[in-house]
């Protein structure tokens, strides 16, 4: 660390000292520059920090009023008003203004004000307001004030606001204000507003959403035009949320809770299966609701429960599964407005129960799910996976 911070800090002293000669300086315009290992040993000599040359070339250690067409330095390039065309270093680039073209360099590019063009590192880019174009780095990404363009990082990308703007990290992305129209990460994505698409691993955050929000755990919005997708996904202003409890031929009784929009809403539920009371089920899935009118409802909904015992004094816990005993159920269900809170539903259910039949796995007898079946297979495996299918019908009533 010690050895990074060093010639970062050799940047940010050098950059101290020519802005106190004075940034409101005219600067002089030559075609070429070229510094040995650091100032002033260079062919501008004491005046580098004032002359903005067409071509830089360093050797080691480069500092210049600017570049308007092509620098090149194998360690650190320092350019107090702003550059133009193409800026490699083997380490960092500074600038103390401005940049339009490319910014290349193997450990980080840092601008004072605006970036229009492409900047690429091998560890992080820091631009003071704006970037217009590409930000590209190993690490970390940073525009100050606003994005236009793309932010590609490994670790994090930041922006203060966003127009029309596209961030993609490998854990996080954060842009403060404005449209982003895509947001990617490994882990959480924050945004004032979506218009697109924004994918996390684990959460997003957004005011508001035009497109398709999907996170591997937790959706957070305020409003959405199109559909969330996550394990829990809270629209706090056109949201969709209802307690049920359901009755059907397997579970007796269930409590359900659904949330997320309309178009598609996440299902969360536990029920009361027939056997001992200590046999209990768990699940949950996705469904859509149409409106057929102003009163009637229609609901495709899909779930899956696994059998859950509570409380049995056979098992070596107090929750227990014993075996893999699936119950898998497609329904269709036809719905009735009662009032503004009360929901009615009824119909037809396809289902299909997968199981670990074999006597000698868990330590309770196999209870097998269907009340009847139209199909059934048992595969010779050692699990002796047993497969039933049979329709079935399902009524409830939601809040």
């Amino acid at each position: 660390m010690k050895k990074i911070l060093i010639p970062v800090l050799i940047s940010l002293l050098f950059m101290q000292t020519i802005h106190g000669q004075g940034d409101s300086a005219a600067y002089e315009r030559r075609p070429f520059q070229f510094t040995f290992l650091f100032p002033p040993l260079s062919t501008n000599g004491a005046a580098n920090s004032r002359i903005v040359n067409d071509v830089s070339l360093n050797l080691f250690l480069g500092v210049s009023g600017g570049v308007e067409a092509f620098e090149l330095g194998a360690f650190i390039n320092i350019d107090q008003y702003h550059v133009r065309g193409a800026q490699l270093a083997g380490f960092g680039n500074t600038v103390g203004g401005w940049a339009e073209g490319a910014q290349l360099a193997g450990f980080y590019n840092v601008n004072g004000t605006y970036l229009s063009g492409f900047q690429g590192s091998g560890f992080v880019n820091v631009t003071g307001t704006g970037v217009k174009g590409a930000q590209v780095a190993g690490f970390v990404n940073v525009a100050g004030d606003s994005l236009e363009g793309v932010q590609g990082a490994g670790f994090i990308n930041v922006a203060g606001k966003a127009k029309k703007a596209v961030q993609v990290a490998g854990f996080g992305n954060v842009a403060g204000e404005g449209k982003t129209h895509f947001q990617g990460s490994g882990f959480f994505n924050v945004a004032e507003e979506i218009n697109g698409a924004q994918l996390a691993g684990f959460i997003n955050v957004a005011g508001n959403v035009k497109g398709f929000q999907g996170a591997g755990f937790l959706n957070v919005c305020d409003s959405i035009d199109g559909v969330p997708l996550a394990f829990i996904s809270v629209v706090k202003k056109n949201g969709y949320r209802n307690v049920g409890f359901t009755s059907s031929e397997v579970q007796y009784a269930s409590l359900s809770f659904k949330m997320g929009v309309k178009r598609l809403y996440t299902i969360y539920s536990f029920g009361k299966p027939s056997g001992p009371m200590s046999r209990w089920m768990f699940g949950g899935g996705l469904g859509t609701e149409f409106d057929l009118s102003q009163k009637m409802l229609f609901n495709i909904e899909g779930t899956v429960h696994q059998e859950l015992w509570i409380g049995n004094t056979a098992t070596p816990r107090f929750l227990y599964i014993d075996r893999l005993n699936l119950y898998n159920s497609l329904k269709f269900l036809f719905g009735w407005n009662m009032d503004d809170k009360v929901r009615l539903h009824v119909g037809p259910t396809f289902n299909v129960s997968v199981a670990d039949s074999n006597p000698d796995m868990g330590v309770l007898t196999w209870s097998e799910i269907p009340p009847y079946s139209f199909y059934e297979h048992t595969s010779s495996n050692y699990e002796r996976t047993n497969v039933q299918m049979w329709v079935g019908i399902q009524g409830s009533i939601h809040f």
